[in-house]
């Protein structure tokens, strides 16, 4: 099993890094996301009336559907690191008619500001892999104590386990080698499924897809072991 590249620039710059590219990201790389977003929200099976939690929410594409999920009765919190992405989530919840459904929150993955034992489902698109795999691991414990015991987590990610040979993921893996700057978005292929298991949670169901024909993603469904 090969080593993930980590990145040498803080989380704290690769914030800042979504945080210029919000209206970028909201555009063009959210919309390529569609598919493996709404895949990964049937599988979850989400009921009116539940309590649930993104992290990492970037603009909001995920939000507006998740509060359709819920029902007047549910409720949704979307939290995000970069504040221009925050306030793009805002405004697309207000534009959604949304907005007594969703909270929105700027805060940190790695400590989220969430009580315990309060969330029906926990949703993160897109955002494991901006993590090194320490920091991987207390994101993943963060999202296990804010889940109530019979709590469901969905993760849209790239896979690096049975990946390693993928040309898009050797293109990343030399793109973080050879490209000045590019350490700044912080995104690689991660062993999302191993990390999800050591954190204590079940995968029932996992699914790979490739974006456009060429991005792969994987989609993991757990709960709670």
């Amino acid at each position: 099993m090969t080593d993930i590249p980590v990145s040498a620039v803080s989380n704290e710059t690769i914030v800042a890094t979504y945080d210029w590219l919000a209206k970028a990201y909201d555009w063009f790389i959210a919309p390529m996301q569609t598919g493996t977003r709404k895949r990964a929200l049937n599988l979850l099976a989400i009921e009116s009336g539940e309590q649930i939690l993104e992290v990492g929410c970037g603009p909001g594409h995920a939000l507006t559907a998740l509060a359709r999920h819920v029902g007047p009765t549910g409720h949704v919190i979307g939290l995000d690191a970069a504040p221009r992405m925050v306030e793009r989530a805002r405004h697309r919840s207000k534009r959604k008619g949304m907005t007594n459904r969703i909270d929105l929150l700027r805060g940190d993955a790695r400590s989220l500001p969430i009580r315990e034992g309060t969330t029906d489902v926990a949703f993160i698109e897109d955002t494991l892999e901006l993590f090194s795999p320490g920091e991987m691991h207390t994101v993943i414990n963060e999202i296990k104590q804010v889940l109530e015991p019979d709590g469901r987590l969905g993760v849209v990610t790239m896979e690096r386990a049975d990946s390693e040979n993928d040309p898009f993921v050797q293109t990343y893996d030399w793109m973080f080698d050879h490209v000045p700057g590019y350490e700044r978005v912080g995104c690689r292929p991660v062993y999302a499924r191993r990390a999800l298991e050591e954190g204590g949670f079940e995968i029932e169901r996992q699914e790979r897809h490739r974006r456009w024909g060429v991005w792969p993603a994987e989609i993991l469904i757990g709960k709670l072991a």
